[in-house]
């Protein structure tokens, strides 16, 4: 058997089932390692991995049934749990993950008196910014979620 990593030539976006287990490859460097089972950890340490975590909440919330914080609130979508998945397979730091009750999924991030917050919705997503004297809210692209998560953490790692 020939120890070469497969480059992937498909067009699919990333996706996952949330209702299956996942298996990460490490790579270190250009060197490729041994799959890793993160499922097969003993019960104490499966979800000390941060993503892991936040993957089991994505599919609790997945299992939201309509009416789960008041008969205003409904089920997630399916491409709403796709998009947090994204967000969150791509994020430098892991955050805290909520639903609301405004069938958006929130995003926190707190450092002492700083907070970073996403709540994220089918179409959009909104920011609010707490820190160094700045109070900031305002609608944000994908691509602003990755530098926001990134820059907040860089700067106040300092302290």
């Amino acid at each position: 058997m020939n120890n070469q990593l497969f480059k992937n030539t498909s067009t699919r976006m990333l996706s996952i089932d949330l209702g299956t287990s996942s298996i990460g490859l490490a790579i270190l460097g250009n060197e490729p390692s041994w799959f890793s089972n993160h499922f097969t950890k003993t019960p104490e340490n499966r979800f000390s991995d941060p993503l892991l975590k936040n993957l089991e909440t994505l599919r609790s919330i997945k299992k939201l049934k309509a009416g789960w914080n008041g008969p205003e609130t409904g089920p997630f979508s399916d491409d709403l749990i796709q998009k947090v998945f994204t967000i969150l397979h791509s994020l430098p730091f892991q955050p805290e993950v909520f639903p609301t009750g405004r069938n958006s999924i929130q995003l926190e991030f707190e450092q002492g008196d700083d907070y970073l917050e996403f709540e994220i919705f089918e179409n959009k997503i909104f920011s609010l910014i707490q820190f160094d004297g700045k109070d900031e809210e305002r609608e944000v692209s994908e691509e602003e979620v990755f530098k926001l998560t990134e820059s907040f953490h860089v700067t106040t790692d300092h302290f």
